[in-house]
């Protein structure tokens, strides 16, 4: 896929796009109400060999708390979106099954930030964001090409994008796309849900 620019004497192609899709949600209260409703009952817990990170419901991100406490309305909401977004990408995603293979909450006190990384051989990852006040820790993605930041004329072309998080939006992106959350310097606890997925063919 390439993204073009056309005049009538000139045509410039740009190669390899990593798209990032966000949006707000249609069902925003009921998707509020279904994770307040299990929020209480979950145990944060942080990584300590990670540093001041976020707290965590899944230290291991091997469990599915969209499955385990039946969030589905935002299950739906996801499926929804990720229609919108494989269109783009060009991608049917009816020939495959899509499957949540993990998905976790991550609540950000004043000084918890969020280490840059990537969710490995996830096709998309995402996250929604349930409790923000958007200046409690920004989203940052990082370029994948690391060779345009050698070049002179491409440098501006790399570094990093930054995405502030938006109470009742939703996220895609490649999962292999490294991005960290900025630390949050407010008094105000920020709180969202991060989920992989994998699709297999039917």
């Amino acid at each position: 896929m390439t993204f073009k620019i056309e005049s009538s004497d000139h045509n410039i192609q740009s190669l390899f796009p990593s798209p990032v899709y966000s949006s707000k949600v249609y069902n925003f209260i009921r998707i509020q109400d279904e994770i307040t409703s299990c929020i209480d009952q979950v145990e944060f817990d942080m990584r300590e060999d990670w540093g001041q990170t976020a707290f965590l419901s899944d230290i291991t991100f091997t469990e599915n708390i969209i499955g385990k406490y039946n969030l589905n309305c935002l299950r739906c909401e996801i499926d929804q979106h990720l229609r919108k977004y494989c269109s783009f990408l060009e991608f049917n995603v009816d020939e495959y099954d899509c499957n949540i293979s993990s998905s976790w909450l991550a609540l950000f006190k004043k000084g918890n930030y969020g280490q840059l990384h990537s969710h490995g051989d996830a096709d998309i990852s995402g996250c929604y964001y349930y409790k923000t006040n958007g200046e409690d820790g920004d989203i940052f993605f990082e370029s994948s090409n690391l060779n345009l930041e050698a070049s002179k004329c491409y440098s501006k072309l790399s570094g990093r994008f930054i995405h502030k998080p938006i109470k009742g939006h939703i996220l895609l992106f490649p999962g292999w796309m490294k991005h960290g959350i900025m630390t949050n310097m407010t008094d105000n606890t920020r709180i969202s849900l991060a989920f992989n997925m994998h699709f297999l063919k039917k």
